[in-house]
């Protein structure tokens, strides 16, 4: 009977690898910064199949790699340390600007690009720029280090 018990013991820590390395592979790590905007997932849904997000809640502060205390501002506790699983980023619609260029397949361009800065408002500074709220403030140095760095083309 050890013998056996040996045995399942073995296969079960075999199949527990093979469903990490499963799980690893697709695996993204999601970095939250405090003052960015989440949608959280509550546990009890109101429907079987359906997930229960609420939100915007912000993060106030990162615990570790994968835990976030976050502000809910419920009757439970203001306060909640979440397991970043159940985060996903909120975006905020007035803050979303879509662009799409492509210039497959087209040899000349028919109609060029508007100007939309005039000669004395564009002299290759970008202080002019605004950015996203969400935002910490080294991904916005970075944003306005590139944004000067490639002025011409915007």
């Amino acid at each position: 009977m050890a013998e056996y018990i040996k045995k399942a013991i073995k296969n079960l820590q075999a199949r527990q690898e093979l469903q990490k390395q499963w799980h690893d592979q697709k695996g993204v790590l999601t970095q939250y910064h405090p003052g960015q905007k989440v949608w959280v997932l509550e546990p009890v849904a109101p429907r079987a199949l359906q997930d229960k997000w609420s939100g915007p809640h912000l993060i106030v502060k990162k615990k570790d790699e994968v835990t976030y205390l976050v502000d809910l501002g419920t009757a439970r506790g203001p306060l909640r340390v979440l397991y970043v699983n159940r985060l996903k980023p909120y975006y905020d619609r007035a803050d979303l600007t879509l662009l799409m260029a492509t210039d497959e397949g087209q040899e000349e361009e028919s109609d060029p690009l508007p100007d939309l800065f005039s000669t004395t408002e564009a002299d290759g500074l970008v202080e002019g720029v605004v950015l996203a709220d969400c935002l910490a403030a080294e991904q916005n140095n970075n944003c306005v280090n590139l944004l000067s760095q490639f002025s011409e083309l915007f």
